[in-house]
């Protein structure tokens, strides 16, 4: 035997055990993406078919509601076609609500009118600009339109 030379068989003994460690890593790896679960479906009355109708600002009468939660129960115990969940408090007691119905023909108009109609809610409005608040500066870079 040479000096810095091995044995012939334990030359090949090397790139049968990486061999099969990448074989084994491969089948390891092969089974766990079989193991991943499937993704599961929507949960019963979930908003995935459900177009938004659109946005409105809530205040509850009193006792005054001060947790999420509690404004989703109340929302929740409306009954219609039109859903209401809320989206965050903004100031002076007022909710930010979206309105929600799997209906295409259901309007802002109809979500509003459903809200006014409840005991526990003493205001509801929609949540857009209805004219501007202040005038536009009329002047040489900004001229009359």
């Amino acid at each position: 035997m040479s000096l810095g030379k091995q044995p012939h068989s334990r030359s090949l003994a090397r790139p049968l055990r990486i061999t099969a460690a990448c074989g084994l890593l491969a089948l390891l790896a092969l089974t766990a993406c079989q193991a991943q679960q499937r993704p599961s479906a929507p949960p019963p009355n979930s908003i995935s078919a459900d177009r938004a109708v659109g946005d409105i600002m809530v205040r509850f009468s009193a006792p005054p509601v001060t947790v999420s939660e509690d404004a989703d129960r109340l929302l929740a115990s409306i009954a219609g076609p039109i859903r209401f969940v809320v989206k965050r408090p903004m100031s002076g007691g007022v909710w930010l609500v979206t309105a929600i119905s799997a209906s295409a023909d259901a309007t802002i108009d109809q979500a509003l009118a459903t809200l006014r109609g409840t005991p526990r809610i003493e205001l509801a409005e929609p949540d857009r600009v209805l004219k501007p608040n202040r005038t536009q500066p009329v002047g040489r870079d900004m001229p009359a339109s």
